[in-house]
């Protein structure tokens, strides 16, 4: 085939693509009584991608983790708080003041749920509580987070004389109840408190750890409230 017949050839098919496409668009343009296109443009793309990512549905909510799944079940079982499952626990041993509470779950002996039974399963909530007195001696102090009786009342054999000691000086020191100190972290996050406990920060004055679960995403959060000033000095967030 010669150049010249070639380039002919070539003119004519550009001229019949130059006519399909002027035909197309004039069927895309006309029609103003006629159906709308089924094929959505960029724009509207777009838009539903946008929607679709900001859809709250079930089927799009992110899936609890397994510690997050045992937390929404032992909260969702209590009904008695923290507060008064510490009164509680206090009564039980005369002269004593609360030192620690944990939310945990009765049949594993877990706290807070995360050595629980995987979620989803049948728990059962207590607060398992620590009390002294003031010379330091522990007790251990089981209460039903449902019924708020106490289900076990044992004295901790297992402390010795420094072990008493450093209790007695962390009362001593701990001018803020724990109250205040859950009251002091819930101001900075709401949720349930599920965990109070006096403990001596790394390096730094003695402190009422306060766990706080968010309900919706299930993530606890540590609040570190400084047990002399009721200051907040520190909150982790646990998201697993």
């Amino acid at each position: 085939m010669t150049r010249g017949n070639r380039a002919a050839r070539a003119r004519a098919a550009g001229a019949v693509c130059a006519a399909a496409a002027s035909l197309a668009l004039l069927g895309a343009c006309s029609g103003g009584s006629g159906a709308a296109s089924s094929t959505p443009d960029g724009a509207e793309r777009t838009e539903r991608a946008a929607r679709a990512a900001d859809d709250p549905s079930p089927s799009r909510s992110r899936e609890l983790s397994e510690d997050q799944r045992e937390r929404k079940d032992l909260v969702s079982a209590t009904e008695v708080g923290w507060e008064k499952a510490a009164r509680t626990a206090e009564k039980k041993v005369s002269g004593s003041t609360l030192v620690e509470i944990e939310l945990g779950d009765g049949d594993d002996g877990g706290g807070d749920g995360d050595d629980g039974d995987g979620g989803g399963g049948k728990v059962t909530p207590v607060w398992e509580a620590e009390v002294a007195t003031e010379d330091g001696t522990s007790h251990d102090i089981r209460v039903d987070a449902v019924s708020g009786k106490v289900t076990r009342a044992e004295k901790d054999d297992g402390q010795d004389a420094d072990d008493r000691k450093k209790t007695a000086d962390r009362l001593a020191q701990a001018k803020v109840t724990p109250v205040k100190a859950a009251a002091a972290a819930a101001g900075h996050q709401k949720g349930t408190v599920t965990g109070v406990s006096l403990d001596d920060a790394d390096g730094g004055p003695t402190v009422w750890a306060v766990d706080i679960v968010s309900r919706g995403t299930w993530a606890k959060t540590t609040f570190d409230v400084d047990a002399g000033n009721g200051r907040v000095l520190h909150e982790h967030v646990d998201r697993d």
